[in-house]
């Protein structure tokens, strides 16, 4: 298929694909349902079923991170084996200092940095050499088996002898307690730490980031009642024994999704802590916002294309099905999120407006929980008046699902979108 052709079939099978799964959710959300009981029948709206689950999902995923937000970390370490905080680098002189002058104020005693750049991008390793003159603990690594964020920290491992180490994206802030915090964890027997990121609100769109954000990390405390802990490549800390158990992270698009699958396969203990936060820059304009969230979800259609591929190839174990359910869940939710959207908004139509306000309040209420910690503590400030069309987040979970599978499968070739980085 020409080029030209399999963008079309895309764009029109992408919005086909939505429209189609709204109209199911419209139709069948408003048919009537009769379920007979001893003294009366009870008659209802089908849509109402998936408002209930819809409402008690949002109840406990949010109730689980707000809480974990705001309960206070315990046995934080100070001191002990050494830490390699990895930084890696790609076209981003302008932010590295970013992340490297936040974990030189560590509260951690034994701290060391390598920043890993790329050989194709010299203006950045500029950059990173001057920092690795002006503090003893920098280094400056260039990426031996260059192209991806995975062989970059692949290559600092490889380079250095460290027992401990800890990855963070160049435009974080690292809070002082986070390596301790993380260090209490890996020292008590965790093979790896997860902590939480949170985009910095500072306007507009950077508030519907944060919200996403959010929209995200209930999604990973969903899977944590299915005993998946989800494990990154930012914020993230582990032993050298868990990397080399799974062989490091993958030369892929979302290398760290890959890892998440690697680490629960290899049955590691992963602790996500969302107590231990640091922040990210937002994305600053919508169309950053929905390439960057694209090319997130076409990192889980590859995972799952992945662990359907190797399924099928048999000899698998529980936990490799466990790997599956996870992948084929991320993808099936977000279709599903259309239809129960979509059902929601048909019984609103209808006068049920309760099935919309019940889900919305709660939404909110689970954004204002996180949002206050995050504002006591200093990381972020008012939320811009866009914190009411949280349900968009839903909505463009939904879409870019649709639009991620068919684009990995007829045009995508294996390009990835990087936002723009300012340092705010």
């Amino acid at each position: 298929m020409a080029p030209s052709s399999a963008r079309a079939v895309e764009l029109l099978g992408s919005a086909g694909g939505v429209v189609a799964l709204l109209a199911i959710g419209i139709i069948t959300g408003v048919d009537v349902w009769t379920v007979e009981s001893l003294t009366y029948p009870l008659v209802f709206f089908e849509g109402v079923v998936s408002v209930v689950i819809f409402t008690a999902v949002i109840c406990i995923t949010g109730a689980i991170v707000v809480a974990d937000v705001w309960r206070d970390s315990d046995g934080a370490v100070y001191n002990g084996s050494e830490v390699r905080a990895v930084v890696p680098a790609y076209r981003d002189a302008e932010v590295l200092d970013v992340s490297v002058e936040s974990l030189l104020e560590t509260e951690y005693e034994r701290l060391s940095v390598g920043i890993a750049v790329e050989p194709d991008d010299p203006e950045t390793r500029r950059r990173a050499e001057r920092f690795a003159d002006e503090y003893e603990d920098v280094d400056c690594f260039v990426n031996g088996n260059p192209g991806s964020k995975g062989t970059a920290i692949n290559h600092v491992v490889s380079e250095t002898d460290a027992d401990y180490y800890a990855v963070f994206d160049v435009d974080e802030r690292v809070s002082p307690g986070f390596i301790p915090t993380a260090m209490g964890r890996l020292t008590d027997d965790a093979d790896v730490f997860q902590g939480r990121r949170v985009p910095r609100a500072t306007g507009a769109v950077e508030t519907l980031a944060y919200c996403e954000r959010l929209v995200v990390h209930a999604g990973y405390a969903f899977g944590e009642l299915f005993s998946f802990t989800n494990c990154l490549s930012a914020s993230t800390a582990f032993t050298r024994e868990a990397f080399e158990t799974v062989g490091g992270y993958d030369d892929r698009l979302t290398e760290d999704i890959e890892f998440a699958h690697a680490c629960y396969r290899a049955d590691l203990d992963v602790v996500h802590d969302r107590s231990a936060t640091n922040t990210m820059e937002a994305p600053h304009t919508l169309r950053d916002l929905w390439g960057q969230r694209k090319r997130w979800r076409i990192g889980h259609v590859d995972v799952f294309q992945s662990r359907v591929r190797e399924a099928l190839g048999g000899n698998i174990s529980l936990s490799d099905i466990g790997s599956v359910g996870r992948a084929s869940a991320a993808m099936v939710g977000g279709a599903l999120l259309l239809v129960g959207l979509s059902q929601i908004a048909a019984l609103a139509v209808q006068g049920v407006l309760w099935a919309f306000l019940v889900p919305y309040v709660l939404s909110l209420a689970f954004v204002g929980g996180v949002w206050a910690k995050d504002a006591h503590d200093g990381r972020i400030g008012l939320p811009s008046p866009t914190v009411v069309l949280m349900p968009v987040i839903y909505v463009g979970h939904g879409g870019l699902t649709v639009k991620s599978f068919l684009e990995y499968y007829l045009t995508w070739e294996g390009e990835w979108y990087q936002v723009t980085k300012t340092g705010s």
